[in-house]
């Protein structure tokens, strides 16, 4: 199992102190955990020399040296430009494009299909929304934007179908994992408040989720 990480979920899971469950879990699974060069680029190699983020950057490195993450990078830069091109040209304003994707996020797509990955795992919205819910996102960018928004529909539609079929996981997908598989005792007490709290840490570290979703989530096990 191909697994492909943005940098979102690196600094949310690293963020809440639980890089070592995360660790545990690629052992326990059997998973190829893949960072993108891009990723590494912005989760470590810039933010260890400020000292506001070093301590989330040194935790990465860390799970990086241990061999729990590969870092990689995309051999079809053709690839690349496409995605780029496509994702950024499916809303605007004012016949003006809006750029919604950066570098790594653009790399963790292109790995996904360079390397017919399994899942990526991202905590930042709205990669996740141009893929799942296009219409979703355009009431998000207008409400934070305060000016009307078009969706590009043809551009849409192909960057959906681009993408159709490829699971997307956030961090609390892999700490309620983690938690099934009995790994997060390692760390915290046993229990759901164990649980409970490292998801809403999770969430509080950046994680795009809900308190709602989380209540439902915890209500469910």
């Amino acid at each position: 199992m191909k697994v492909i990480f943005d940098a979102s979920t690196l600094i949310s899971i690293s963020q809440s102190c639980l890089i070592n469950v995360l660790g545990r879990l690629n052992e326990k699974i059997n998973a190829e955990f893949i960072i993108p060069e891009a990723v590494f680029s912005e989760a470590v190699e810039r933010p260890i020399s400020i000292k506001r983020f070093e301590l989330n950057a040194i935790r990465i490195k860390k799970g990086i040296e241990e061999g729990w993450f590969s870092i990689k990078a995309v051999k079809d830069q053709r690839l690349m430009g496409e995605i780029d091109a496509l994702a950024n040209s499916c809303f605007s304003i004012r016949g003006r494009p809006i750029r919604l994707l950066q570098l790594g996020e653009v790399e963790a797509l292109a790995l996904i299909k360079e390397l017919n990955a399994d899942a990526l795992v991202i905590d930042e919205r709205t990669t996740r929304m141009l893929i799942e819910n296009p219409g979703q996102l355009e009431k998000i960018l207008e409400a934070r934007r305060r000016k009307n928004v078009r969706v590009e529909e043809r551009q849409a539609k192909d960057f959906g179908k681009m993408f159709e079929g490829i699971a997307i996981v956030r961090s609390i997908e892999l700490v309620a994992l983690a938690y099934e598989f009995g790994l997060l005792e390692q760390e915290l007490p046993k229990g759901q408040q164990s649980l409970e709290a490292a998801l809403f840490a999770l969430k509080y570290s950046g994680c795009a989720v809900s308190a709602r979703e989380i209540n439902l989530f915890l209500q469910g096990r």
